[in-house]
């Protein structure tokens, strides 16, 4: 049996038997990745308390040579970010996270760049950074590492750039994936309205480095169409809606 060591966060965990779990971690070194801990259920002293959602976690597996999944021999907390579950809305905002990774992401194919976005978001997250400021930059830069980037420099219908575009409010094409500006939009691309100063913001996070778009401050209203339109924009270029996005649209009904 060979064996490997990468850190993981963990993305979903399923009983398995009596007695296991089957857990699927974003690793490091080998992207999205199922694994088995055996006897995690029944012994209390196995993997306490390092099995945990959204958890960073430094670990050892096995591979067995008749195929199946890596089966876990050593697991230890480096970062467990615990006031997010103990949180409902924080819950709900890493649950969308960790779902748009599980859901899009291949199995075995090496995404360090989104490893560290989905650490650096959870942590945001976890020292009581902004929500919803925090979720429009893991959302934009998840679109862009995967090659879906929306189009917000330039009207997709007549082509002129966004300082030329006259008026303040933009609509969107979710099928095109870009602005739509006033002279050209009907009434089904305003569902998904942006303004220019909200266009701005959102322009300056998708080129910035990713450790300097937590500088930007947001007003309410920015943070509202940012996340409405991102929210529309992702579920369509996944082909779905996530389920955590229901939860998390319950969640923010609430006040915590």
């Amino acid at each position: 049996m060979s064996t490997i060591s990468t850190s993981g966060i963990l993305l979903r965990r399923i009983e398995y038997g009596d007695h296991d779990l089957i857990v699927t971690l974003l690793t490091l070194d080998y992207g999205k990745a199922p694994m088995m801990a055996k006897y995690a259920r029944k012994s209390r002293k196995r993997f306490t308390g390092t099995l945990e959602l959204f958890s960073e976690l430094t670990l050892v597996a096995t591979l067995p040579k008749k195929g199946g999944l890596p089966v876990i021999k050593e697991a230890s907390l480096k970062q467990p970010f615990a006031n997010i579950r103990g949180h409902p809305l924080k819950t709900a905002y890493a649950s969308y996270w960790t779902e748009l990774v599980f859901a899009w992401l291949e199995e075995g194919k090496v995404q360090a760049k989104i490893y560290q976005l989905l650490r650096y978001s959870l942590a945001a997250l976890d020292a009581g950074e902004h929500p919803g400021v925090t979720s429009i930059i893991f959302q934009l830069y998840f679109l862009k590492f995967s090659g879906l980037s929306p189009n917000l420099k330039q009207c997709m219908r007549c082509a002129r750039e966004l300082e030329k575009l006259r008026g303040d409010m933009f609509g969107f094409d979710l099928a095109k994936g870009g602005l739509v500006c006033q002279g050209c939009f009907s009434g089904k691309q305003m569902r998904h309205a942006l303004s220019r100063g909200t266009v701005k913001q959102l322009l300056w996070i998708q080129t910035s480095r990713l450790e300097n778009a937590g500088r930007l401050k947001f007003t309410d209203q920015a943070v509202k169409e940012g996340l409405q339109f991102l929210e529309a924009f992702v579920p369509y270029h996944l082909g779905r809606e996530p389920k955590s996005l229901k939860f998390l649209n319950q969640m923010r009904t609430l006040k915590f």
